[in-house]
């Protein structure tokens, strides 16, 4: 037995040799003033950081870009592939995307709108984090989680909508959005997150619809503008301090 696994571990470790030792199938290229990580086997390309701050203006993220000879599809936007372009005015993402990386758009405070294509199915942590001229936002109706902090900080954004894809508001998704007025939420949402909605001080009413099982700690904390809130009649759990400091909340309806 032991002569067994030691010929399994000697060839396991020569196998992983071997593939270190193969050349790096990605390439990083600059294609049209944006850049890219291209593999070229697969066909796929990533947009990619690179150069902090160096993107202004409009910009549009094209399904495809070719490179000699190769037409390669861009499939997502990598972690901080835009991060803190505070001269970034607006971005038009192609249909071919399915992910936005974490932190990919941080610190854009010069973004004014964005649109998520339904082809978009996540949408990383801190992804947008103090964009805070972004005043109009639609989400993809394939997002399924809106993670940790994805909003956070966009004072702007007067309404948000999201789709009924979604099941999951992570922490911190659009908390200090102040500016937000307006939110309507999914039928799928099953769980608000910790801190969701905290500070949404221009926020005056909320429906949580009868999807939601959860509404988590402090999920409405400070919201000093909420005068009404309607809650479904599937919620189990309200967390600690979920409403604390909604000092103009005068109705509950469940």
């Amino acid at each position: 037995m032991k002569h067994y696994l030691y010929h399994s571990l000697r060839a396991l470790l020569l196998s992983l040799a071997v593939l270190l030792s193969l050349p790096m199938l990605a390439e990083q290229v600059e294609i049209d003033g944006i850049n890219y990580e291209l593999i070229t086997k697969v066909k796929q390309a990533t947009v990619i950081a690179k150069n902090r701050g160096k993107y202004s203006g409009d910009i549009v993220i094209p399904e495809s870009v070719e490179y000699r000879g190769t037409t390669c599809r861009v499939t997502s936007i990598g972690d901080k592939a835009f991060y803190d372009c505070s001269g970034l005015t607006s971005v038009t993402i192609g249909n071919s995307v399915t992910s936005i990386g974490g932190q990919a758009f941080y610190g854009c405070s010069s973004l004014t709108s964005v649109t998520i294509p339904n082809s978009v199915k996540s949408i990383g942590l801190l992804a947008f984090y103090d964009c805070n001229g972004m005043t109009s936002l639609t989400i993809s109706n394939s997002v399924t989680t809106i993670e940790f902090g994805s909003f956070q900080y966009c004072s702007g954004l007067t309404s948000v909508t999201i789709p009924n894809s979604v099941t999951i508001i992570e922490e911190d998704a659009f908390g200090y959005c102040s500016g937000l007025t307006s939110v309507t939420i999914g039928d799928s949402v099953e769980e608000i997150g910790d801190e969701v909605f905290k500070n949404c001080t221009g926020l005056t009413s909320v429906t949580i619809p009868n999807s939601v099982k959860i509404i988590g700690e402090r999920a409405f904390k400070d919201c000093t503008g909420l005068t009404s809130v309607t809650i479904g009649n599937s919620v189990r759990s309200i967390e600690d301090g979920a409403f604390e400091g909604c000092s103009k909340l005068l109705e509950v309806y469940c």
